[in-house]
């Protein structure tokens, strides 16, 4: 991947918007949440996502006028699911660490029940919805950019 405008743009507003949204999940968590690094995370995850997947294709935007609609949906779901397994992988870690589990099998098995708890955290309006509007603006941002800046 090469280094361009349009990828820089998508990095920095996606990361953004994970920071965001990131602060919007934080009312929604249990008042014992310790939440660490928790923005910084997801912070670069946005990042990434906005990096890898937010710049179209040669020749998408002009076959289709819909692609960044498309693109800021998978991206959007991309980066919940990308974060959602590594906050949850964070806290079996440290749920492991305090020794909560007998084994390693169980300490798998909890990562799922994690990932069902934190994904319906996420689903709550006040965060999925910035969180779609917000990628596929990005998206479109991201698509002007990359046709005036190749």
């Amino acid at each position: 991947m090469s280094l361009t405008t349009a990828r820089v743009i998508g990095a920095i507003l996606m990361g953004a918007l994970g920071w965001f949204v990131s602060d919007m999940v934080r009312p929604l968590m249990p008042e014992s949440t310790v939440f660490g690094w928790f923005n910084h995370v997801n912070l670069a995850l946005g990042g990434y996502v906005g990096w890898a997947m937010l710049v179209p294709k040669d020749g998408q935007d002009e076959a289709n006028p819909l692609a960044p609609l498309s693109r800021g949906l998978t991206a959007a779901f991309s980066l919940a699911s990308i974060a959602i397994l590594a906050q949850a992988v964070n806290e079996m870690l440290r749920l492991s660490m305090r020794l909560r589990y007998s084994n390693p099998l169980k300490a798998l098995e909890d990562v799922f029940r994690i990932i069902a708890e934190y994904g319906a955290i996420l689903l709550h309006p006040t965060v999925i919805g910035p969180l779609i509007i917000g990628t596929v603006l990005i998206a479109f941002i991201v698509g002007m950019a990359h046709s005036r800046w190749r």
